[in-house]
């Protein structure tokens, strides 16, 4: 490990000062006797919270502090090393200034030149924004922030394109995209009469009158058996891992520091999309669902949500593993999860047993325990859910999945119905004869 320079030492000996100076009785006993939060360091040595975090992962590196990264916020515990050096390094006069080239998010913001403003910074009513043909309403239109500012009277009110502005963001952050190949997809004509007879006025219900099923909370469980109509199951991509080791998680970790650029928000979120990270499914993947009754009355349901203005996810197994993964690598794993425990309505397609048998232990393990922690989260909310699993009986669902997760996914969801009556079985020929 290289030397540290003299910013980099003047910074660790104030941060570690700080820490000293706020865990007292540790510094009488020789250890680390209390868990500081980095925000209560960075209060009291004055710096900023993420210039902290990065001096105390230096100092954790030393061996001078232990660094619990996996809390919320961040906490920090004075080692015995750390008392010594405490001790022995004087501190600093002041506070010294972090050099800014250093610290990505200490940098100015490069200037702004004239460039045509993208989607985000232009009203929804702006006439840049109007189609080619549509009348013009001549009503009032915002700066892009939400809101229009009267300077005589210094008073501001919201514009009409603030409600467009909080759908797209709370659906940017719940992800499972209802795109347009879902919405003009005949999915909810053709195999509504494969439903199972007792399903039938259930479905009518959901699509209806989709708020009232939302503000009840009430969830929707249907799977498909093996002698229902059904494409060869997915697979999960053995490529995509989530964090295991205490070293990829630090990794990640800075992955995700180094995405504070604005530019590399921007870039990540490019990428994103490219890679479907965001779980919207794909065309393909769209004719999947409809195979059956059950997607196709699932897929219905979603819609209906859409077009009610609710926020409203539809994931299949493989898209909402892959989503997960890539974001527990990259940054925002806790506000996706965060949004799809709150989330008005999601919609889970494509929970085969066959799927979760065929994939290695640690992605059963690993995706069991996020199918619990969201379904747990929505049980707690009061938020709707709707499943299509694949495997009948239920005893081949429950031990892909494990007892535990089925039994969470069941209170939110509530029990599994078969989707679709059994076909008639066919007389065998000996059996016509009389």
């Amino acid at each position: 490990m290289p030397e540290p320079d003299r910013h980099d030492r003047e910074l660790d000996a104030w941060v570690l000062a700080a820490v000293a100076e706020l865990d007292v009785d540790g510094l009488k006993l020789g250890l680390g006797a209390r868990e500081l939060p980095v925000p209560g360091v960075a209060e009291r040595a004055g710096l900023d919270e993420r210039v902290v975090g990065v001096v105390a992962d230096r100092l954790a590196q030393r061996g001078l502090v232990r660094l619990l990264d996996h809390a919320d916020p961040a906490r920090v515990v004075l080692t015995p090393a750390g008392r010594r050096a405490a001790a022995d390094t004087p501190k600093p006069a002041r506070a010294p200034a972090p050099d800014g080239s250093r610290f990505v998010f200490l940098r100015p913001a490069a200037p702004q030149g004239p460039a045509a403003p993208d989607d985000e910074q232009v009203c929804d009513f702006h006439p840049k924004r109007r189609r080619k043909g549509v009348l013009d309403d001549g009503g009032e239109h915002c700066d892009g922030s939400g809101w229009i500012v009267d300077p005589a009277t210094r008073e501001s009110r919201p514009c009409r394109c603030r409600p467009l502005r909080i759908a797209r963001n709370r659906d940017r952050r719940l992800g499972g995209r209802i795109t347009t190949e879902i919405l003009n997809y005949g999915l909810a004509s053709s195999l509504h009469p494969e439903l199972h007879p007792a399903l039938v006025p259930v479905v009518a219900r959901w699509t209806a009158d989709v708020d009232a099923q939302l503000d009840a909370g009430r969830g929707l469980w249907m799977t498909v058996a093996g002698w229902d109509r059904r494409v060869a199951a997915d697979a999960l991509d053995e490529d995509a891992r989530p964090p295991r080791t205490q070293a990829e998680f630090e990794a990640a970790a800075a992955r995700a520091g180094r995405l504070l650029d604005a530019d590399a928000l921007t870039d990540q979120r490019h990428r994103e999309q490219a890679s479907r990270a965001g779980g919207e499914l794909s065309l393909m993947e769209v004719r999947k669902v409809a195979e059956t009754a059950a997607g196709s009355s699932a897929a219905a349901i979603a819609r209906a949500a859409h077009h009610a203005g609710r926020g409203v996810a539809l994931y299949s197994l493989s898209s909402l593993y892959r989503s997960l993964v890539h974001l527990s690598r990259h940054g925002g794993y806790r506000e996706r999860l965060d949004a799809l425990r709150t989330a008005d309505l999601v919609v889970l397609v494509g929970l085969d047993h066959q799927v979760l048998r065929r994939a290695a232990p640690w992605q059963r393990d690993w995706l069991s325990e996020q199918l619990e922690l969201i379904a747990i989260g929505r049980y707690e909310h009061l938020k709707s859910t709707v499943i299509v699993s694949t495997g009948w009986p239920l005893e081949h669902l429950q031990e892909a999945l494990s007892p535990e997760t089925f039994h969470r996914l069941a209170c939110a969801a509530g029990e599994p119905l078969p989707a679709r009556r059994p076909p008639a079985a066919t007389p065998s020929p000996a059996a016509t004869v009389t």
